[in-house]
């Protein structure tokens, strides 16, 4: 009897055909992904879990001897410090955080306790009926390199929890719910309005948060904006007069209708942002923003990228003012002389405030009304620099030499775009021998015209300068 029998070839065509089929397969579920929706549906759980059990905690407890829900003005993170080897825990400075005691770490040995030595300063083990679970949650990430870990902050009766996704599903759906990684009873104790940005490898980002607004000055318990003191020839919070800090009852924050916070020196600004368990904005956070911007189609006039000129905000001088942010972000001409049909009093349409990114949040003002402080610096004779060095303002198509920087992390996505398409200029030295400190300014104020845009830079002001025309922003 004859035995059929697959051929060598036969075996080698199906051989192929199920290789291919796996590729298929894992190109359309995508591990990597699947793992990260995963571990942001854990975030998601894990913040309603705590919140749950700080809420049971405040009506079992409230009042009694012992009640705390942790100190105000300070950032708690889900985080273990390896050099804390008590169980009052550290100020985070071992794993790079400043130091000062904005922030709050535990011990590796007790940061999942229950009761107050845990990275949640909250006696849960006092509940009644017991503590909910048996040990603290944490991010399933929980590293600072990566921004994926848990914070805690309270002002003594409220408290908020925040995490950050890092799925492109999570990201997405986080574009049109800010809040969607936020719980707890107070939503606006890091400070108010906060929008999540999409990390680039290019830049060496992760996923992050950012105000959506310029640093205001607003009162720490209350959350209230200050309105005094006021600079009256430019509408700016004078930080030089009243300082934005604890001490003073007050704190940086991301609020619609406020004035921004100007007068204050770079330093002073990081400072300002640890205070609420942030960081001054980096120039590299700043490029991830600006970059992921400028492949938005709805930020250029013409509808596509690379079409007309990129909106580039209050500029032209009319007003002579600082600007405060609507709440509504449809009206994005606000305290503009750019078109009624946006909040503004005129007809000029290239005052467009708002730029939107790719999963859908929108941020006021990075490119005009007034300058930003990043967190970086540089030498004068390592900025860069066209064929004749010198303090210049410069296009950026026109730079020959970047000196310690590169086209990426100082110019746009396309290195062929300067102000004619509304992303600004650079004003830098360049000149051998100048080894002066200057920090990184970004944007542009109410009256930079063409200099100002998303990419504008401005390296000729020395980190403990000030001005009625420089503010900043805040990110984690």
């Amino acid at each position: 009897m004859k035995h059929e029998a697959f051929t060598l070839i036969e075996l080698l065509v199906v051989i192929a055909i199920i290789a291919v089929l796996a590729v298929v397969v894992v190109l359309v579920l995508n591990p990597a992904e699947l793992l990260k929706q995963s571990r942001d549906s854990s975030r998601l759980s894990d913040l309603a879990t705590i919140t749950s059990a700080l809420n049971l905690y405040n009506i079992d407890q409230g009042g009694a001897p012992g009640y705390s829900l942790g100190a105000s003005n300070v950032t708690y993170l889900s985080i273990p410090d390896p050099t804390a080897t008590t169980s009052s825990g550290t100020d985070c400075s071992g794993i790079g955080f400043p130091a000062g005691g904005a922030f709050h770490c535990a011990a590796s040995s007790t940061y999942r306790n229950v009761n107050d030595t845990g990275w949640i300063p909250v006696n849960l083990s006092s509940i009644s009926s017991g503590p909910p679970f048996g040990s603290l949650p944490v991010d399933p990430v929980n590293q600072s390199s990566s921004n994926l870990y848990y914070t805690y902050q309270t002002n003594g009766s409220t408290f908020e929890l925040r995490a950050v996704p890092e799925s492109q599903k999570y990201l997405a759906q986080a574009g049109t719910n800010p809040n969607m990684f936020t719980s707890g009873s107070n939503s606006t104790l890091d400070g108010g309005y906060w929008v999540l940005v999409p990390g680039n490898s290019i830049f060496g980002t992760n996923n992050f948060y950012v105000m959506k607004y310029d640093a205001a000055c607003a009162n720490s318990v209350t959350g209230v904006a200050q309105t005094t003191p006021v600079d009256v020839t430019t509408n700016g919070y004078e930080n030089n007069f009243v300082s934005c800090t604890p001490a003073n009852g007050l704190a940086p924050a991301a609020l619609p209708n406020a004035i921004p916070i100007v007068f204050v020196p770079q330093a002073s600004a990081a400072t300002y942002c640890a205070n609420i368990g942030a960081h001054l904005i980096t120039n590299n956070e700043w490029q991830t923003i600006a970059w992921n911007a400028e492949g938005v189609a709805s930020n250029w006039s013409g509808g596509a990228v690379g079409s007309g000129y990129m909106y580039s905000g209050h500029n032209d001088d009319i007003p002579a003012l600082v600007s405060v942010a609507s709440a509504n972000d449809s009206q994005n001409c606000a305290g503009t002389d750019g078109p009624s049909s946006c909040g503004g009093t005129g007809t000029n349409a290239t005052q467009i405030r708002t730029l939107t990114l790719s999963n859908g949040n929108i941020i006021w003002d990075l490119a005009g009304n007034i300058f930003q402080w990043t967190n970086d610096t540089v030498q004068g004779q390592n900025e860069p620099t066209g064929v004749t060095p010198g303090f210049t303002t410069r296009q950026f198509t026109v730079i020959t030499n970047w000196g310690t920087m590169t086209q990426q992390t100082g110019g746009p996505a396309n290195n062929t775009w300067n102000s004619t398409q509304g992303i600004g200029q650079i004003y830098s030295d360049g000149t051998s021998g100048n080894t002066t400190t200057y920090g990184f300014i970004h944007g542009g104020d109410w009256a930079d015209g063409g200099f100002a845009g998303i990419e504008s830079l401005n390296l000729n002001i020395q980190p403990n300068g000030a001005g009625s025309y420089v503010g900043f922003r805040c990110a984690r």
